[in-house]
């Protein structure tokens, strides 16, 4: 499983997807927990009442569609060694397609989105040190294509689970 997003893109609204309700049940049931096995996905789908391979179709042709991005596990950087921090850029909108691949050279980088506001790409870093972090962060405020950039590193750590109703 990648821990890496490597494109920066406006996600398709799920209402305008047509999802019928078997997909809608996947959905909701891919936001919680998928338990640690051999076969995860027997499991998932024992609990959908459906075969494991109607569950991998299934999930087969949400990805194909760019309604399902990726499946993967998540780790508490912190209990890993870790060190992470949110990071904005403000870039122009014409160059943000550039801007995110720059971003995405370094593989300390999970993933990056675009924003609405003025610092309008924002990422995380997760790297083995501060040093590093800050390596990083250097490297990327000499970008000519970079107006402005900005670390937000977390002062609390609050744990929100977060899932949508589709």
């Amino acid at each position: 499983m990648s821990r890496r997003e490597n494109k920066v893109s406006k996600s398709q609204s799920v209402k305008e997807s047509k999802l019928n309700l078997l997909d809608r049940r996947i959905l909701n049931r891919l936001q919680e927990d998928i338990p640690f096995l051999s076969r995860p996905w027997q499991e998932v789908s024992k609990e959908l009442n459906i075969s494991e391979s109607v569950l991998l179709k299934r999930v087969e042709i949400l990805k194909k569609r760019g309604i399902i991005r990726r499946i993967a596990a998540t780790f508490n950087p912190k209990k890993c060694g870790s060190i992470s921090t949110l990071v904005a850029v403000k870039a122009s909108l014409l160059m943000t397609d550039k801007v995110a691949k720059k971003i995405n050279v370094f593989s300390e980088v999970t993933h990056n989105y675009l924003r609405d506001a003025e610092y309008n790409i924002w990422f995380t870093i997760v790297a083995q040190s501060k040093k590093r972090i800050a390596h990083i962060i250097k490297k990327l405020k000499q970008d000519k294509d970079i107006d402005s950039i900005i670390e937000l590193p977390a002062k609390r750590l609050f744990k929100i689970d977060v899932n949508f109703k589709v």
